[in-house]
Parts: structure tokens; C-alpha cells; sequence
């Protein structure tokens, strides 16, 4: 009976010491996977400014932290993704440094700051933001994504959801005309109306636009809009300038329409508006025309003769290149041929191809030019001709030698080209033109006679004894 009992006490033991090192193995598993979990190499965080609620048209500050273990290799890229109801923006400021301990890991990253400015009422989703990771080198390396964010958006009493909603809490406006509007105005006059606001917290793009009209004999020409924004410590200054031009067509009385800014005053929760009043411009019949006696202001002979000048002046121009037009194409053609086989087009040509690695289209243009310059002057002759020889031999290295193939001339072969034929060309240029001053003929040339000089002789003393008798 014990003997029996013996194997089966056994098997409990066996049986217990598997489930103990089972839950061991479990436990040592767990530990090791939220070891791995917990301190993972980045971290993103995002949070909101206010972070639950927020008016309509309010500056939110959303911060995307981003964390590295043991240190960042290079600041990553964050973005915020686009939001129809709301608008995003991203200024230029910099990152805010961070650094911290999480489960005793250190991390060190930065803060990257977005305003945004919700345009319709409810619960607004801020969509996780996108990290780019990038090594040293500025390289991509991955994509990481942060955590959404949820903004219930209020739109207090009086408030037209509708249109662009400013919420601050300070605005300020001031309007200037040119000339003032008192001004004694005629009919085909202009008159400038500039309307500047000023907002904080608010950038200038996000302030709604400002409609001017004019009633009839009046139009109205408006600007693009001119935004200045400035952020001084931090704190953000929206401008925008909006300005128009009224030109009255008729005579008469306008009422040019007043305009309005209506915006949310964050401080004391109250609806403010700002109103430039309508202005009345009085605008004067033009002043009627001289006439001259006895006709028409356009009928005088003064005009009358003018016209005439001018007409019969067309005519005869257009006549003369009708006639002409065969000798104006050759001449044309003549001189476009002058040009394209000068040397100064000829060498223009050469640079052009010596900004490729095309070696036979290089050699082509080289060998013309330097046919061009062939019987005045010898470019082996020159200091520097040795180097623009030397280049010229590994054209044709490369071009006659055999197994050469366009690839082996490279784009610094043709700089160094390029750059030993700017340098040889003025020197060049100044020998052939002393060259040819040294060739030119004397100033009296001796011409051969075919008279002898005996025959001279005689012919000479006979006029002077005719001369020395007279008549």
C-alpha cells in the first residue's frame, strides 16, 4: 500500500514544480516585456492650451513634445494635419528644448508649438500629429505618430458662426484717406481709403476680410491685403492692412459705406465692435473743353497739320520697306552670317558645349574657333597655350583613340577647358590686333611705273623749260 502510494506522491510533486516554474516564466516574461515597453526609444506627447474647452475664433496652443532615449540625433519633423473646421498655424519660432526622467530612463528632445483657432461650434478632434525621425545627416529614419486631442468649442451669444469669428483680448483699428474726403473732388478723381487692425494672439491672416462697396458712379478697386506679423518673447501681434481705391465717374454726392470689425473680447466675455463711419464726398462736373473760334477743339489747322505729318510719314515708311524689302532680307541674312562666323560666336558656341561632358560636340566647336583664328595666330605660340593644347590632346585621346567613349570626359575636364579659354582668349585677342596695326601698309606706298626712268627724266625738264620760256 505505501508502495503505491509512493509513485503517485511523486507525480503531485512533479506536477507542482512544473506549475511553479510555469508561473515563474510568466512572470519573468511580463517583466521583461513592460521593461521593453516601458522605456521605449521616443516618445510623443501632446497636449492643448486651454485643454478642454475653448470660443470660437480663441487661439488653443497645441505642444507636440517629442522625446528621444539617451539623447537626439537630430530635431525630427512635426506637422499638424489639416482640419476643416479649424485653422492651423506653424511660426517660425525655435523649438523648446526638453529633458527629463522617465522610469529612470533620461530623455532629452523639444517642444514644437502650433496655434490653432477653431471656426465652428461643438467637439472639435485634433488629429495626432506626424514626427519624422531623421539621423545626423538630416536622413529620414522612420515615422512616428502622437495622440489625438478632443476640444469642445463654445460660440457665445451674438456670435454669427457663420463668418471668420476673431476672439482676443485686444483689438485695435484706425483708418486714414488720401486726400480726406473734405477734399474738392471732380469727376475722374481717386480717392484711397486704408483701413490697419491690429489683434493679439491673433495672426493677420486669420482676421476676417472687409467688404467695400460703393453705390452707382462710384467703383471700387481693392488691394491684396498686406500681413505683418511679429511675435516679440513669445507673444504673437497679428496686423493686416486692407486699402481700396474709390474713382468717381459722374458728378454728384456719394455716401461711401461705413465698415465694421466685430470681435469676442476674451476679458470680459462680452461682443465688441469696431465701426468706421460712412463718409459723403461731393465730386464736380469736369471742366468743360475751349473751343476755338469757329470750330471744333479737334478741328484746329495746328492738329489738322500734324495728322498730316504723322500719316503721310507712315505711308511713305511703309512704301520704302516694300520697295526695299529684297535688299532688307539680304542685308539681314548678310548679317546674321557675320555673326554666326564671327569669332566672338564662334568662342560663345565653344562655352556653351563646354558646359556639358559631350566631348565631340566640345572638340567640334574648339577645332572651329580655333580654325577661325587660324593664319593670324598660332596658339601653341602662346605662354598658355601649352595647358588648352594639352586639353585639346584629351579630346582626342578620347575621341580617336581606340575604345574611348564620351563617358571618360568629365564635367571638370570641361570647367578646366572652359576656364584655360577665358584666360587665353584677351591675350589672344590683343596679339592678333597688333599683329595686324604692325601689317598695315605705309602711309606713302611706292607704285611701280611702267615708264622708264630716262623717259621721266626728259619728260621733266622739258615742262620746266616750257614754264621757264612762257608764252
Amino acid at each position: 500500500m505505501s508502495l503505491a502510494r509512493k509513485p503517485q506522491r511523486c507525480g503531485w510533486v512533479a506536477v507542482w514544480l512544473a506549475m511553479v516554474l510555469s508561473i515563474g516564466g510568466m512572470t519573468a516574461g511580463s517583466a521583461r516585456a513592460e521593461e521593453g515597453t516601458g522605456t521605449p526609444p521616443v516618445v510623443v506627447r501632446t497636449s492643448s492650451r486651454p485643454d478642454q474647452t475653448a470660443i470660437i475664433g480663441q487661439h488653443v496652443r497645441v505642444f507636440v513634445d517629442v522625446l528621444f532615449l539617451d539623447g537626439m540625433a537630430h530635431p525630427p519633423r512635426v506637422t499638424l494635419p489639416a482640419m476643416d473646421a479649424a485653422q492651423v498655424f506653424r511660426f517660425e519660432t525655435q523649438a523648446t528644448s526638453l529633458s527629463e526622467g522617465i522610469r529612470g530612463r533620461t530623455y532629452v528632445g523639444q517642444r514644437f508649438e502650433f496655434a490653432l483657432y477653431a471656426r465652428r461650434g461643438g467637439t472639435l478632434t485634433i488629429p495626432a500629429a506626424n514626427v519624422v525621425l531623421l539621423d545626423r545627416d538630416g536622413h529620414e529614419t522612420g515615422v512616428v505618430s502622437g495622440t489625438a486631442l478632443t476640444l469642445s468649442v463654445t460660440v457665445p451669444p451674438g456670435v454669427d458662426p457663420s463668418q471668420a469669428v476673431t476672439a482676443s483680448t485686444r483689438l485695435s483699428a484706425h483708418e486714414s484717406w488720401a486726400p480726406e474726403p473734405d477734399t474738392a473732388f471732380k469727376a475722374g478723381d481717386a480717392l484711397v481709403r486704408t483701413i490697419t487692425r491690429e489683434v493679439a494672439d491673433v495672426p493677420g491672416s486669420a482676421l476676417p476680410d472687409i467688404r467695400f462697396s460703393a453705390p452707382d458712379g462710384v467703383r471700387v478697386y481693392g488691394e491684396p491685403a498686406r500681413i505683418d506679423d511679429r511675435i516679440e518673447r513669445g507673444d504673437l501681434t497679428g496686423e493686416r492692412t486692407d486699402r481700396t481705391t474709390y474713382v468717381f465717374e459722374t458728378a454728384g454726392r456719394f455716401d461711401l459705406p461705413a465698415v465694421s470689425q466685430t470681435w469676442w473680447d476674451l476679458e470680459s466675455d462680452r461682443l465688441r465692435t469696431v465701426t468706421f463711419p460712412a463718409v459723403r464726398v461731393t465730386v464736380a462736373a469736369p471742366p468743360p473743353l475751349v473751343m476755338p473760334p469757329g470750330g471744333s477743339p479737334d478741328a484746329g489747322p495746328g492738329r489738322i497739320w500734324m495728322l498730316a505729318v504723322v500719316f503721310g510719314g507712315i505711308i511713305l515708311l511703309t512704301v520704302l520697306a516694300v520697295l526695299a524689302r529684297d535688299r532688307l532680307a539680304q542685308a539681314w541674312k548678310a548679317w546674321r552670317l557675320r555673326r554666326q562666323q564671327s569669332e566672338r560666336s564662334m568662342f560663345n558656341t565653344l562655352l556653351r558645349a563646354c558646359r556639358g561632358n559631350d566631348p565631340r560636340a566640345i572638340y567640334t566647336t574648339f577645332t572651329r574657333w580655333r580654325d577661325r583664328l587660324a593664319g593670324r595666330c598660332r596658339l601653341e605660340d602662346h605662354p598658355e597655350g601649352a595647358a588648352l593644347m594639352l586639353a585639346a590632346k584629351d579630346l582626342e585621346h578620347v575621341l580617336f583613340a581606340g575604345g574611348g567613349s564620351p563617358q571618360i570626359w568629365s564635367m571638370e575636364q570641361s570647367r578646366s577647358l572652359a576656364k584655360a579659354l577665358r584666360t587665353l582668349r584677351p591675350d589672344v585677342l590683343q596679339r592678333l590686333t597688333s599683329a595686324n596695326t604692325r601689317n598695315l601698309p605705309p602711309l606713302n606706298p611706292a607704285r611701280l611705273s611702267s615708264i622708264r626712268p630716262r623717259l621721266l627724266t626728259a619728260r621733266f625738264k622739258s615742262l620746266v623749260k616750257e614754264a621757264a620760256c612762257g608764252p
